[in-house]
């Protein structure tokens, strides 16, 4: 593959710092898990011009890496792996949502070096960890010059947040859940981008929705929440949350009856989990 790619420089930082400093000229993107990046290079190198000129390796930082519990919740560096959210007992047990949309993610070479941050960054209409993390109301801490930010993740999944340089995700936090599931659909188990993706969590106060596959990024489904809290129709909300696209796979209309049949799957699953505590 490097033989095909355009020129480009390779730095790799020792620091945060020194990472924040190299992201701030033009050109310069983080690179970690490089399961999107290098095929966007490959893709663009007719384009030299409109692709990266430099690579940041930030995969040394120490910031960005991790799963460890808080105040019962999770911190889950952005440097952790599909594979590593699909196999820990402590993202099994207190998001297993996250848990279930990672085991669902490209294929098992892909899950090895695709990592949370490049899901959140990557502006894919169904990426699997970014649902959940939507559905399990976690927030993005990001690296800036001037220090640390604080965000809803659907905050940063708006694509006009992610435009000013040297921003850099550093993990990903998640609330005490009562629990949560995921679930997705598509023509083939693996390798294959959902034609809607749903996951839900619960708390003592509320049920949360997120999709994916039926806009340019996953959305939350608040009007899904809100049926679901009165008692209103399912389908309805979720037609007044979505316009999914028609194309070669499916129609619109296919794919919110497969949102409302995977939304009641996911409700199915935590109705069992809680009979089986």
């Amino acid at each position: 593959m490097a033989a095909s790619l355009p020129p480009f420089t390779y730095l790799a930082p020792a620091s945060l710092g020194e990472a924040l400093d190299a992201l701030q000229a033009p050109g310069a993107v983080p690179f970690a898990g490089g399961t999107d990046l290098l095929v966007r290079l490959k893709r663009e190198r007719r384009e030299a011009a409109a692709s990266p000129s430099t690579l940041v390796d930030i995969k040394c930082l120490t910031e960005a890496q991790g799963i460890v519990a808080s105040d019962g919740g999770l911190r889950i560096g952005a440097l952790v792996t599909a594979a590593q959210l699909a196999e820990d007992a402590l993202v099994a047990t207190q998001a297993a949502a996250l848990a279930e949309a990672a085991r669902a993610t490209a294929a098992p070479a892909l899950r090895r070096r695709a990592t949370v941050g490049g899901n959140l960054c990557t502006p894919h209409p169904a990426g699997d960890v970014a649902t959940a993390l939507l559905a399990l109301d976690a927030e993005v801490e990001v690296a800036t010059p001037a220090g640390r930010e604080y965000m809803p993740v659907e905050s940063w999944l708006d694509r006009s947040t992610m435009v000013a340089p040297a921003r850099l995700v550093l993990a990903v936090w998640i609330p005490p859940l009562s629990g949560s599931a995921f679930v997705k659909f598509g023509p083939r188990e693996a390798f294959c981008r959902a034609l809607v993706a749903v996951a839900v969590a619960r708390t003592t106060q509320e049920v949360r929705v997120a999709l994916g596959g039926v806009a340019s990024r996953p959305v939350r489904a608040r009007h899904a929440e809100k049926a679901l809290a009165y008692g209103a129709t399912l389908a309805e909300a979720l037609a007044r949350d979505c316009s999914p696209p028609s194309d070669e796979q499916a129609s619109s209309h296919y794919r919110l009856l497969l949102a409302e049949t995977l939304t009641r799957r996911c409700l199915a699953s935590l109705d069992a989990a809680m009979r089986n505590r």
